[in-house]
C-alpha cells in the first residue's frame, strides 16, 4: 500500500495502516533523533512525540512535498525542541565512549571481518558534528536529495551544499585517520 492510501486509511480511523507507516519510517527517524539529542533514551522519546505531532497534523497534510520530508521534518524540529529543553540524560557519551575504545583496540583485520562498512561508518559519524552526521546521513544513508535536505532542516539549499561539502572532507579525513591508526595495530 502506498502512502496516499496509509494516510487516507489513517484518517478513516484505520490504525494498521498507522502502524505499517511507523514500521516503514521508524529506523530513520530514530536515526536523526539521535543524532542531534546524542541520547538513546532520549532519541527513542523525541521519535514517540514525533509519531503523536504526525498522527495529529496529518488532515493537514496536502502532498506538497514527499510525506517522508514532511514527517522528517517534525522529528528534526521535535528533536531540537527537547535538546534545548536540557533534560537529557548523559549516560549516552559514556557508553559510546567505551564502544570506541574497544573498537581502536582491535586490529583492522578483526575489525573487517566482525564490522561492516555500515557499523564503521556509523562510528565515524559520531565522531563529527552534530549537524554534519545529520547531513551526511539523510544525504547518503536515507538518500535524500539536496531540496528535501531543505525542506527538512530550514537551511537554504547553498548552505546545505556547502555544509554536506565540508562534513564529506571532516568524514574522509576521520576515515583516514582511523584506517592509519588501523594499520598502526597491524605493524
Amino acid at each position: 500500500m502506498d502512502e496516499r492510501r496509509w494516510i487516507a486509511a489513517i484518517l478513516a480511523g484505520d490504525m494498521q495502516s498507522f502502524s505499517c507507516l511507523v514500521a516503514k519510517y521508524e529506523k530513520m527517524a530514530y536515526t536523526i533523533a539521535v543524532r542531534i539529542v546524542e541520547n538513546r533514551e532520549d532519541a527513542e522519546e523525541v521519535v514517540q512525540d514525533a509519531f503523536l505531532k504526525m498522527y495529529q497534523a496529518l488532515p493537514d497534510f496536502r502532498f506538497d512535498s514527499k510525506f517522508s520530508s514532511w514527517f522528517y521534518r517534525i522529528v528534526y524540529r521535535t528533536a531540537l525542541t527537547a535538546l534545548r529543553g536540557q533534560h537529557l540524560f548523559s549516560d549516552y557519551d559514556e557508553v559510546e565512549a567505551g564502544d570506541v575504545s574497544l573498537a581502536e583496540q582491535e586490529t583492522a583485520t578483526s575489525l573487517l571481518e566482525r564490522e561492516d562498512r555500515k557499523e564503521i561508518i556509523s562510528q565515524i559519524l559520531k565522531t563529527l558534528e552534530k549537524d554534519e552526521a545529520l547531513l551526511l546521513t539523510l544525504y547518503y544513508l536515507d538518500e535524500c536529495s539536496v531540496e528535501e535536505i531543505v525542506q527538512i532542516t530550514d537551511l537554504s539549499e547553498s548552505n546545505v551544499k556547502t555544509k554536506l561539502f565540508r562534513a564529506r572532507k571532516h568524514f574522509y579525513t576521520a576515515l583516514e585517520k582511523r584506517m592509519k591508526n588501523e594499520m598502526r595495530n597491524l605493524l
